[in-house]
């Protein structure tokens, strides 16, 4: 079966296309559940190794040109991934599926997005941010205020000194599974200044269970966030990711339009048969 992997801000994606079914008759004739799939598939150094996986598949509604599944490294699904999406795109339209003005269904609901310089980047207009609310967070004996915010999937987000030196696997796993965020727990985002436009993240992501290199929408949360908080104070906000990439957070003031725009690199094309996919469980 033929893949291709792709990265945005180094957040690295599996993605294949699934518009005949091919994925699903695979797993019924090797019966496989599709989370063993994915767990399989996103294993680093048994597996092709990456944050999660996407399958493209035909819309239900003829207006958009394609809808996902999108699923975590753990096998979990996700309501919406940032770079993901991205990803999706450059990876739709190289295979003919789009062209640079796109239309695509996620369980977050329909994203739209824009292609540009022939795929290295994209933008992606985001659903529009819900649930915002301020928390305070005893965790580790530590009190921690920060704010919550769901941007497709729910993200929790704090401003921090010393960013460079904070453990944030332990700290972002602590407030991930914290009972304020029950039953489905939070992606957790640190932040600290770095000008009046620009930020710096590191995030702790739900479902990949550990300190990724990019979260498209934990940037776009934290980037409002920081907005709103008084942070930053000009638009675009620029998020500068652990990865070294810079993303770009743009949205309205009543936050009904949101704007996610970055580069977008393929990693490699490749191909698995049914003997390598069991050879990786």
């Amino acid at each position: 079966m033929n893949f291709t992997k792709l990265q945005g801000s180094g957040n690295d994606f599996i993605v294949i296309d699934n518009r005949d079914g091919k994925v699903y008759e695979l797993l019924k004739r090797l019966e496989l559940d599709i989370k063993d799939f994915v767990i399989a598939l996103c294993k680093q150094h048994t597996g092709v190794g990456a944050d999660g996986l996407i399958l493209i598949e035909d819309p239900q509604d003829p207006k958009n040109h394609f809808k996902w599944q999108f699923f975590n490294s753990d096998g979990s699904v996700a309501e919406m991934c940032g770079n993901g999406s991205r990803c999706a795109v450059r990876f739709a339209y190289e295979k003919g599926i789009v062209g640079e003005e796109v239309r695509f269904e996620t369980l977050a609901g329909v994203i739209k997005a824009w292609v540009k310089e022939g795929g290295k980047r994209v933008k992606v207009q985001l659903t529009s941010p819900k649930d915002y609310r301020e928390v305070s967070l005893q965790v580790d004996g530590l009190h921690i205020e920060g704010s919550f915010i769901n941007t497709g999937v729910p993200h929790f987000v704090a401003v921090v000194e010393n960013l460079q030196n904070l453990n944030v696997v332990k700290l972002g796993r602590a407030i991930r599974f914290h009972k304020e965020f029950e039953p489905k727990g939070t992606n957790v985002n640190f932040i600290e200044k770095v000008s009046d436009r620009a930020i710096r993240i590191r995030t702790y992501e739900r479902g990949v269970e550990g300190e990724t290199l990019a979260c498209g929408t934990g940037a776009t949360a934290s980037a409002i966030v920081a907005y709103m908080k008084g942070l930053v104070k000009e638009k675009p906000v620029e998020v500068h990711t652990k990865g070294g990439e810079i993303l770009q957070i743009d949205f309205s003031e009543d936050l009904r339009e949101v704007f996610l725009e970055g580069a977008v690199c393929k990693v490699f094309e490749g191909f698995f048969s049914e003997e390598d996919l069991l050879c990786m469980r």
